[in-house]
């Protein structure tokens, strides 16, 4: 599946049953790095690139990849949790979110987002 249809899902999902959080799993993380980096990303590559988020151990390689990953939070939260029709004509709109990782325990990452 691509990026824009998973999003979508979860989009859709939240609409459907609104709460005060969205969780983004693992494999939209790594649609969302591939699709904006251009490049082939593996789980390996995106794990490392949180886990040394986590840590603050980033090197220069790893920013693409993890901006690539947030962008899908970003995606999510400005429609789940703003109005993007009603600012459709704003190139900056962006609404204000909270990202928390957790660590699955087969050690995938899902991401963990709030409205700020």
């Amino acid at each position: 599946m691509m990026f824009s249809e998973l999003i979508d899902k979860v989009i859709d999902d939240y609409k459907a049953d609104p709460r005060n959080k969205i969780f983004i799993e693992e494999h939209i993380l790594l649609s969302a790095a591939i699709e904006e980096t251009g490049n082939p990303v593996t789980v390996d590559q995106l794990r490392s690139v949180i886990s040394n988020f986590l840590s603050g151990e980033m090197d220069g390689d790893d920013y693409s990849i993890y901006d690539g990953a947030i962008y899908a939070c970003a995606v999510a939260a400005n429609n789940c949790f703003g109005d993007p029709v009603a600012n459709q004509d704003d190139d900056d709109y962006s609404v204000d979110y909270e990202l928390n990782w957790i660590e699955n325990s087969n050690g995938s990452f899902s991401a963990e987002i709030r409205p700020a």
